[in-house]
């Protein structure tokens, strides 16, 4: 049995579905040229409600009208069969609305399949104004036989249609998870980062379109076991993406690249910024570099912090220190995002118990970056 199972991890591993054609990455014009001036609330918080003992793993996405969307999975704790995904709408730096988005059994029933359990939502607004979501369930085992699926919805994330789960590989296909937000491409499907944790963990580009059907899906090769990737494209064929590693050995932020629009992915080396096995976010801003949530700590997760990387994510400098708490602190899992008058938004985990969400002018952070210097 463990033969077969090597045997099929390596199938699984080196499986691609056929590609469409290369892919371009649909790239924003600078905030200058577009109808609104960029702003930002210099980091201040914004609580969402809290209404169950446990929250986590957020993710942000913006309407047409310029208001925000957050969703995240919320019940007892996490992997509890009352965990349901819920949202909430943010307007002018405050919430306006909140409600449960998505249930198991509503799940269940919109795919025909056994759900035990809910996690990692992912949303993303197409160009039409329909929100859609990628969610992480589980029908048998725990998160290694986990597999996502895609919905849509034409009502802001109330109701749900379309549901199709992604097939990622042509069998045993388990063990697939989302985390962090997709990349639009030019031809109207994006590019949606996503990382498999069975057998052997290591990171996934999956082209996808707006239904839900899979284009092209290609590995990140890494030596180190790595999760739960975060991409930025940095011109119309290209892309950085870093990964949390998974290895005790290497307590760093992993980073890759392709240079054909996601088609292929370089080894993922090594990065100096120290992260405990924890979740990271990435963001190109107008100026071409890059913007990273991470916990750049040895241990523990009581450190929050923004970096700026202007070589393409191979050095990092602070940008502004956002959490740091005593030991034993959480705020983790961060989520970015740029909205379209240039303002960066960031969510992330506050204790495991509730999400909270800042926001920031792209001024204020390369000031603050130019002021404090190297990677910390």
């Amino acid at each position: 049995m463990p033969v077969v199972l090597a045997i099929a991890g390596l199938a699984v591993a080196g499986w691609r579905a056929p590609r469409e054609g290369p892919a371009r990455f649909a790239l924003r014009p600078p905030a200058e040229a577009r109808a609104a001036a960029a702003h930002g609330d210099n980091g201040r918080p914004v609580e969402l409600p809290a209404t169950v003992p446990s929250a986590h793993a957020s993710t942000l996405a913006e309407c047409a009208g310029g208001d925000l969307l957050a969703a995240w999975f919320a019940g007892t704790r996490e992997g509890a069969r009352d965990v349901d995904i819920h949202m909430a709408r943010l307007s002018g730096g405050r919430v306006i609305d909140h409600w449960v988005a998505l249930t198991r059994a509503q799940l269940a029933d919109a795919t025909h399949r056994t759900v035990r359990k809910l996690g990692n939502p992912v949303l993303w607004v197409s160009d039409d104004g329909a929100v859609h979501l990628f969610v992480t369930s589980v029908g048998v085992g725990g998160w290694s036989g986990s597999g996502i699926t895609h919905l849509r919805s034409a009502d802001g994330g109330r109701t749900w249609t379309d549901a199709r789960r992604l097939v990622l590989a042509p069998f045993l296909d388990l063990g697939t998870l989302v985390r962090t937000p997709p990349v639009p491409l030019e031809d109207g499907t994006v590019l949606l980062p996503c990382y498999r944790e069975f057998i052997h963990k290591h990171g996934l580009a999956v082209r996808v379109h707006a239904d839900g059907r899979v284009v092209d899906v290609s590995p990140m090769p890494s030596t180190w076991r790595s999760l739960q990737p975060a991409v930025a494209a940095t011109s119309a064929v290209e892309a950085v993406a870093v990964l949390r590693c998974a290895d005790a050995s290497l307590r760093r932020v992993l980073r890759t690249g392709t240079g054909d629009g996601g088609g292929t992915w370089h080894a993922a080396f090594s990065t100096d910024v120290p992260n405990p096995d924890s979740g990271v976010a990435l963001v190109r801003l107008d100026d071409g570099s890059l913007l990273m949530a991470a916990n750049p700590a040895e241990r523990g997760r009581a450190q929050l912090a923004l970096m700026r990387s202007t070589d393409g994510g191979v050095t990092w400098a602070a940008a502004a220190d956002v959490e740091h708490g005593e030991d034993g602190a959480e705020f983790s899992y961060p989520t970015l995002i740029v909205a379209r008058d240039g303002t960066v938004h960031l969510s992330y985990t506050l204790r495991r118990q509730s999400i909270r969400v800042r926001s920031w002018s792209q001024a204020e952070l390369g000031a603050n970056a130019a002021a404090k210097g190297t990677t910390p």
